[in-house]
């Protein structure tokens, strides 16, 4: 078949011209069409609007022998392949299959030539007795007509539209019989067959024959055949699906030229009538992954990088390929694009989603996508629902692993930890981990946050609130480095859906799909070059030649040393942290994040291993439901997490992957990494005379661990009256401060016994106390005579008396014996 060359340009330069050997005869039948649009009798009387005969020879008629009338290519379906050759389906937004003619059962050429065209092998491009039979049919009032040849309907499809007007009909003419000398009758009838409109986007004969009887040429009945051609004049008014009484009328009229033509007998005829029109349905996608098919499609519509157009028109054109009413479009269709999904994985994926989350069971649903670390390659995207509109059944018309974009929840903190890394806060960082927070970040009113539990007021280091899925240690890191860093973090790791600057974006406040969750943590595991997630690897054009070959696209977005850390992180938080449900093999290195968004809404794990990223998301597929009181698996599940639902799916997925995966480990931690794992050294904040709650917070706040002891004080109750370490000096964060707190009684102390202790040792013993107890009290020295030497200068008596109440107030009397030799 061969290629269209023609330009519009060309055919109203030769329209002008005029072919003086075939104007008596086109003119002759245009007659009797002209009467019929304006009167035959101003056409006859009307010499200023029309001219001579010579006149209108020179402008209508084209100068065909100069005119460019190569048949167009037939376009073909664009097939989508696996990167290892599988086909996995058609591109069918234009449904052409052409066939040579000699494919072509008789059955059907006769059916096609008995409803438009029953002289086509005899005339030459006009049929002028069809012309003068629809002229006398329309003037009567009868059914209209047509009168277009096979060879005119081609040259309208193609060549020069189908304005209704005088002169288009006479260029029509000439072209159709200047066709007609240039082509064989064979030529033109398999052009025709092949690209002819028969509505619900079939072109040609084969594609409608699967459109409405779901069968091959050779497989069609007397009836069907008759049938088939039906919608070519107006595939809206003869629908065959509608099955409808014009609809039979037109069916029976073609079976009754059929018969007349000699096609098939009388008897077959009858036979054909006496059947009903019956369409198959709507074919069910036999496509094995029809959401991978609709991927490649919107990859390659949508972005020049193929090189298949620099408009959306023209990409559009060299996938389906040319509409049948452009005339300056050329092919099209016919390409071959290779895709990295691996059919095997995401079959496997399939039945993993649909073995934990059936389809139809008014339960949650799930998807998964998995990226090549190493070059970015999309090699599963899953989602447990089924292609298709029966919604009831579980069916989507859309993949949720790449379109169904959900909230993250937890899964989005690895974004704010590397944040605040590149913002100096390191890891042995520690926070207030008490929930609620209330966290002023500029807004209208203070932000609260809270943890999924409860927990008494305590510090939580930066590290461990990952490992754990600390909300609100998060919370205060995203007011901190801000919403917007977090943002930007995220979008410079692989995140391309939109995101706010909210400080609740840590939290996953903002909606990312599973496939940009797995391509951003991706970049952690390769310590911080992000390699561009792709899908199409390769295009072949319809000669075999490759029109687009994927490179690899990699660039560092992250600090080594900081996707080092990260990865260190993540390995904790699955070996002994949110992620335990996901741990493959003790052997084999591997991290992760759970995520659960708020109402348990959308439950995620996002890990890797060195060589693969995998991303599980677990939820309701048209809306965000709070999965309680469901069933996953077969268990009883009575509060959704990403730990307890979607770590375990991640890790039944994985065990396949790895099973002869050879084991890796994580790159070496690069050198600089150490200054991520110090401690910050801060100043002990000055709490004294602070009410002991306000003092916690504060000292917690700070990064400290408070320990308190209630001392009597004359200070108010609960108010902090000493640390240690005291106010103002410098410590390491996670230090625990003892704060002391006054009970709000004076502070005392029990006299001791001195009684018998000499002076020096007595007045020893009450300073001692008094700097001990840090009371105040006072003493004085009262001297009584004794005669006996030995109890010279040692305490006679006390007043109060040993076992006394001392308070600040208290002034103690040591008596003390002073001896005298005379007694008087």
């Amino acid at each position: 078949m061969k290629s269209m060359d023609i330009s519009i340009h060309e055919v109203e330069r030769l329209e002008r011209s005029g072919r003086r050997f075939m104007a008596a005869a086109i003119l002759a039948a245009l007659t009797m069409i002209a009467a019929t649009w304006w009167g035959l009798m101003t056409f006859l009387g009307s010499a200023s609007a029309w001219g001579t005969v010579e006149g209108v020879r020179s402008e209508w008629i084209p100068d065909v022998e100069s005119l460019v009338l190569d048949l167009p290519d037939i376009s073909s379906l664009s097939e989508v392949y696996t990167a290892d050759g599988v086909l996995l389906g058609k591109l069918n937004e234009r449904n052409s299959q052409p066939l040579p003619l000699d494919e072509i059962p008789n059955l059907v050429i006769g059916a096609v030539l008995s409803a438009e065209d029953g002289d086509f092998m005899d005339h030459n491009g006009i049929d002028y007795r069809g012309v003068a039979r629809a002229f006398i049919e329309n003037v009567g009032g009868g059914a209209r007509q047509g009168g277009s040849t096979i060879t005119q309907q081609i040259v309208k499809a193609n060549f020069i539209g189908t304005e209704a007007t005088l002169k288009r009909k006479v260029s029509e003419a000439a072209i159709a019989i200047e066709l007609e000398r240039r082509f064989t009758k064979e030529q033109l009838l398999e052009f025709y067959l092949n690209s002819v409109f028969f509505g619900n986007n079939a072109y040609g004969v084969k594609a409608a024959a699967e459109v409405y009887f779901g069968k091959d040429l050779a497989d069609l009945t007397i009836a069907e055949a008759a049938a088939l051609p039906v919608p070519i004049r107006n595939p809206s008014l003869y629908d065959l699906r509608r099955g409808d009484e014009i609809t039979v009328k037109a069916r029976d009229a073609v079976i009754d030229e059929m018969v007349d033509e000699g096609y098939i007998t009388e008897a077959e005829g009858e036979a054909a009538k006496a059947t009903s029109i019956v369409v198959a349905p709507p074919a069910e996608t036999p496509d094995p992954a029809p959401q991978v098919l609709i991927a490649a499609k919107d990859a390659i519509l949508n972005d020049p990088l193929y090189g298949l157009g620099a408009t959306y028109l023209q990409r559009k054109r060299a996938v389906f390929g040319c509409p049948a009413y452009d005339t300056e479009c050329e092919g099209g269709g016919g390409l071959k694009i290779f895709v990295t999904v691996d059919l095997g994985l995401q079959q496997q994926a399939l039945d993993i989603l649909q073995t934990w989350l059936p389809a139809g069971a008014n339960g949650p649903t799930g998807a998964i996508a998995m990226v090549d670390n190493a070059t970015g390659a999309t090699l599963v995207m899953a989602t447990g629902l089924e292609f298709g509109t029966d919604i009831e059944a579980g069916q989507r018309q859309y993949d949720l692993a790449t379109k169904g974009r959900r909230n993250a929840g937890s899964s989005f903190k690895p974004f704010g930890l590397i944040a605040a890394l590149e913002q100096g806060i390191p890891l042995n960082s520690f926070w207030d981990m008490t929930t609620p927070q209330f966290l002023d970040f500029g807004g209208v009113g203070p932000w609260e946050c809270n943890n999924a539990g409860t927990n008494s007021p305590q510090i939580r280091s930066l590290e461990d609130a990952l490992i754990y899925s600390t909300n609100t240690v998060f919370c205060q890191v995203s007011v901190t480095v801000g919403g917007g860093a977090i943002r930007e973090t995220a979008q410079r790791m692989g995140i391309k859906s939109p995101l706010g600057d909210f400080p609740s974006i840590v939290l996953g406040a903002y909606e990312v799909s599973p496939l940009e969750m797995a391509a951003a943590f991706s970049t952690i595991a390769n310590q911080g070059i992000r390699v561009e997630n792709y899908l199409i690897e390769r295009i072949e054009d319809a000669d075999g030649n490759v029109v687009y070959q994927h490179q690899v696209d990699e660039r560092r977005v992250i600090e080594a040393a900081i996707a080092a850390a990260t990865t260190n992180t993540m390995e904790l938080a699955v070996s002994r942290g949110t992620g335990g449900r996901a741990v493959l093999n003790p052997t084999r290195p591997q991290a992760g994040k759970t995520g659960t968004h708020e109402h348990y809404t959308d439950a995620w794990f996002v890990g890797f291993i060195p060589q693969y990223t995998t991303s599980i998301w677990v939820g309701f597929p048209d809306s965000q439901v709070e999965m309680r009181n469901i069933t996953v698996n077969g268990v009883f599940i009575p509060t959704a997490f990403g730990g307890s639902v979607a770590a375990p799916i991640w890790r039944e997925f994985m065990q396949i992957v790895t099973r002869d995966l050879p084991i890796q480990d994580f790159a070496p931690d690069p050198d600089g990494i150490g200054v991520y794992y110090q401690t910050p050294r801060v100043r002990i904040p000055d709490v004294i005379g602070m009410d002991i709650e306000d003092a916690e917070e504060e000292l917690l706040q700070a990064g400290f661990e408070v320990t308190i002891t209630v001392v009597n004080s004359e200070e108010d109750e609960d108010t902090v009256v000493a640390t240690d370490p005291p106010e103002g000096e410098l410590t390491r964060q996670g230090t625990t401060v003892e704060v002391e707190v006054s009970s709000g009684i004076p502070p005392e102390t029990i006299l001791p016994d001195l009684i018998g202790q000499s002076r020096s040792v007595a007045v020893a013993a009450l300073t001692r106390l008094r700097a001990e107890t840090e009371i105040q009290f006072s003493w004085n020295l009262v001297f009584v005579e004794t005669t006996e030497r030995t109890l010279n200068n040692t305490v006679a008596s006390t007043t109060p008396g040993p076992g006394a109440t001392i308070t600040e107030e208290s002034v103690i009397t040591l008596r003390i014996h002073q001896f005298n030799r005379d007694g008087g």
